[in-house]
């Protein structure tokens, strides 16, 4: 290898140099050039074109602005636990959110069922009984977190250094979107709340629970699941724009 070269000949054949750091001028590990080869003549990472996600169709653009306008942020959760098959599609789906140079430590973390919820408002609470102002008293322990009795949560997580720690939030704030816009993509319901990414993240017992390493910020959470009401159609909203 020569500089910032990533390629090294084996037997007359190109193939990928087994180093992950390059630098500026090396691999950033983005598959550009698995996706572009028109002929799908590349593999790399273990990776052929064979297996990478096709090119959409073109009406993919009004199904998503309809998507846009239809999503709203749910208030009334059913007490009914996703399939783990739709969670570990949308799962699979979001890990395609854009980070700042193609960088690999965006972590997410995961409450698969309501068992598991109640046991998070437990690790936050103890045993003291919580309510909140957005929530009827009687609905259930997961009040609290001013979630609307979500069954499921998602967090984006990042260890935030001193330099550029905008762009790590920056990261959580894409990741979350995309996730709240798949999960509705997938006929459920979401609510995005920074006052439950404020809870757990200043409680230890929660953020262990969770698996969260100490240094890791927490910018907001999506709770997740079954809305207990439809709504038959999407709606309109109008914002500044500064045309130049």
């Amino acid at each position: 290898m020569v500089g910032g070269d990533v390629l090294r000949l084996e037997n007359g054949r190109p193939v990928m140099v087994d180093q992950t750091n390059f630098g500026w001028k090396g691999c950033w590990r983005c598959q550009h050039c698995i996706a572009v080869c028109p002929v799908g003549a590349i593999s790399v990472f273990g990776l052929s074109a064979e297996e990478l996600t096709a090119k959409p169709d073109p009406s993919i653009r009004q199904e998503l602005e309809k998507l846009m306008q239809f999503r709203r942020s749910c208030r009334a959760f059913l007490k009914k636990d996703v399939e783990k098959e739709v969670i570990d599609e949308i799962l699979q789906a979001v890990s395609a959110v854009p980070t700042g140079g193609n960088n690999y430590s965006l972590e997410f973390c995961v409450v698969e069922s309501r068992e598991q919820m109640k046991r998070l408002y437990r690790a936050v609470f103890g045993n003291a009984v919580q309510t909140s102002i957005f929530e009827e008293e009687n609905d259930d322990d997961l009040s609290a977190l001013r979630l609307y009795g979500a069954p499921h949560l998602f967090i984006a997580h990042k260890a935030v250094g001193d330099r550029f720690q905008d762009g790590a939030l920056t990261e959580m704030g894409l990741a979350a979107a995309y996730f709240e816009l798949l999960a509705n993509a997938c006929g459920l319901g979401t609510v995005i709340s920074t006052y439950a990414a404020e809870m757990l993240s200043k409680n230890k017992n929660a953020k262990a629970f969770l698996g969260i390493p100490d240094d890791h910020r927490l910018l907001t959470v999506v709770g997740f699941g079954y809305p207990k009401y439809e709504y038959a159609r999407g709606v309109k909203k109008s914002k500044k724009i500064n045309r130049i």
